[in-house]
């Protein structure tokens, strides 16, 4: 296929066909290779900027949340603070009416213009072992929150810790003493709407991402899916392995919130950037495909340009060859080609003079050499039949030589032709059926003729007296040496294929040597008819046509005629 192809460019294909391939390959391949790097540079551009946009809206995310959850563990820090409450539960224990004036005069107020400025904050709760009962709105007895995990840890951690118990999120620390600050005497719970708390997360959307939000032992917070939602569930069974997590088909970023602890698990699958990478796929292919086309167009309207000349040469040359002189090239141009133009112009102009001069005299030598082989056969017939008609009438003396005169005048009569050498397949055959006639009464009746005649070829036309001097060869040379009479078989076939017509003429007489055969075709004084018949085909139509001589697998001697329809 691959020497095929060469062999085919470098031999049989036009030269704007090679100028278009040649350019395109020439210029597409760079194309090609500028598309390619460009697509692996916008792809790999992609996702630097991908992880880079999501490095900075983490980044934002994690600032935004730490500063909203800073701000409310500094809120409620402010609150368990509260100097005068302090004081009050120390200095008067399970007294609440004391305690209840203080909590309205000092407390309260600040807690409500909190809980009311604060859109976060959905209530506040202090649980001490100082009361039995609620006092106010805020202040209830620990009692049944003593055995609660988070409770006691506050007995000794006293930061604030932030947790999540169903949908509440919850601040919660513990009131120190006054005198040591290092003695519980309270823990104070600030209950937050969890949604609005996480809003930043949840309104975090690029690329459809995923969030996910685990506390310090890692409990699951918060999660937001992206679409394959098996990529959350393979980030939520690594947590606790941060810096180790490698998920497949997403890019994963995480931070940790220092206000709270919390592990924050952003990602993206990596199918929503390949949808921006089919898009600069497409747009690159787009690209080339237009700048190919540009390329395609422009070498077109190139080659075209160059190849027009060579266009012409080739024209003209085929019209030279067709025989064609009297429209000579010629063209200003005076590079290669165009001095090739104009040589050949100038040869045409010489041949065609040449031509001229030499047309005529061909002619008429082509006319009198078939005039001349006319004449060579008529006489050597005409002798033969007068011959037989002198022994005839010697011998009988009786009417059958009016048969044998009428018939030769017949045949003299559609022989000539009115002095035409054009005359129809069917005059010819009359005339051979006239000629076989006279020689079956003068041979009396020694050979039986067959005719096999094609009939839709009978008004075909065709060169004037061609098959006779064959019939006679037959009849002469082979049937005469046939000594027992009436065995003698001469079988006359005609058929036309298309525009070519067909004669055989075959005979039963002795089989003959086919160089000899041949040599009658091909040698004068052999078969002199013969090979006036062979010269007069020649002359007539050309290469391609004339007579064969072969042996059938009956054992006859068959004479073939290959000729032209004339039109």
């Amino acid at each position: 296929m691959r020497y095929g192809f060469w062999s085919w460019f470098t031999g049989k294909a036009s030269i704007r066909t090679k100028l278009i391939i040649s350019f395109v390959v020439l210029v597409s391949i760079p194309i090609f290779i500028l598309g390619v790097y460009s697509f692996h540079v916008s792809n790999r551009n992609l996702l630097e900027q991908t992880e880079k946009t999501m490095d900075n809206n983490l980044g934002r995310l994690v600032m935004e949340m730490d500063a909203r959850f800073g701000r409310e563990t500094d809120f409620t820090k402010f609150l368990a603070y509260n100097l005068t409450f302090r004081e009050t539960l120390e200095k008067n224990p399970f007294d609440n009416v004391e305690i209840a004036q203080v909590l309205n005069k000092t407390v309260e107020p600040i807690f409500w213009y909190f809980i009311s400025s604060d859109s976060n904050i959905k209530g506040i709760r202090i649980l001490s072992p100082y009361i039995h009962s609620e006092v106010g709105s805020f202040l209830e007895p620990s009692a049944a929150y003593e055995e609660e995990a988070w409770y006691q840890q506050h007995q000794e951690n006293f930061r604030t810790e932030w947790t999540v118990e169903g949908e509440s999120l919850y601040a919660t620390r513990t009131i120190l003493d006054t005198a040591t600050t290092s003695r519980p005497i309270g823990v104070m719970r600030t209950e937050f709407f969890l949604n609005r708390m996480l809003e930043p997360a949840r309104s975090m959307d690029y690329f459809s991402n995923g969030i996910l939000i685990a506390d310090g032992e890692g409990k699951v917070i918060y999660r937001k899916d992206s679409p394959d939602t098996r990529i959350g569930d393979q980030i939520q069974a690594g947590i606790g392995n941060m810096d180790q997590m490698r998920v497949p088909g997403c890019i994963l970023k995480t931070r940790t919130l220092e206000s709270t602890g919390w592990n924050l698990y952003y990602y993206v699958e990596r199918g929503m950037i390949s949808d921006q990478v089919d898009s600069i796929l497409f747009s690159t292919l787009m690209v080339i495909s237009g700048c190919m086309a540009v390329v395609f167009v422009f070498i077109s309207i190139l080659s075209r340009t160059l190849s027009r000349r060579l266009f012409y040469l080739k024209e003209q040359a085929e019209i030279i060859s067709g025989g064609n002189l009297d429209h000579p090239c010629y063209t200003e141009d005076t590079d290669e080609i165009g001095v090739v133009t104009n040589s050949l112009g100038r040869m045409t102009e010489r041949l065609n003079d040449t031509i001229n001069q030499v047309y005529k005299i061909e002619i008429e030598k082509k006319a009198t050499e078939l005039k001349a082989l006319q004449a060579m056969i008529h006489p050597h017939f005409l002798y033969n039949t007068l011959s037989s008609i002198k022994w005839k009438a010697l011998e009988k003396g009786e009417d059958e030589i009016s048969d044998i005169t009428g018939l030769l005048a017949k045949f003299y009569r559609t022989s000539l032709n009115s002095g035409n050498q054009i005359t129809t397949v069917e005059r010819e055959l009359e005339n051979i059926r006239a000629y076989v006639k006279i020689q079956q009464m003068t041979k009396e009746n020694r050979f039986q003729v067959c005719y096999d005649i094609d009939e839709r070829g009978l008004s075909c036309k065709m060169l004037n007296f061609l098959l006779q001097p064959i019939v006679e060869n037959a009849i002469e040379h082979g049937i005469s040496y046939i000594e027992e009479e009436g065995t003698g078989i001469v079988r006359i076939e005609f058929r036309r294929d298309r525009e070519t017509l067909y004669f055989s003429v075959s005979n039963s007489g002795p089989v003959m040597d086919v160089e000899l055969l041949e040599e009658i075709l091909n040698k004068p004084g052999k078969g002199y008819g013969i090979y006036n018949i062979q010269q007069r085909i020649a002359i007539s139509y050309g290469e391609g046509y004339g007579l064969s001589v072969r042996i059938t697998d009956e054992g006859y001697t068959c004479f073939e005629v290959k000729i032209r329809e004339i039109p």
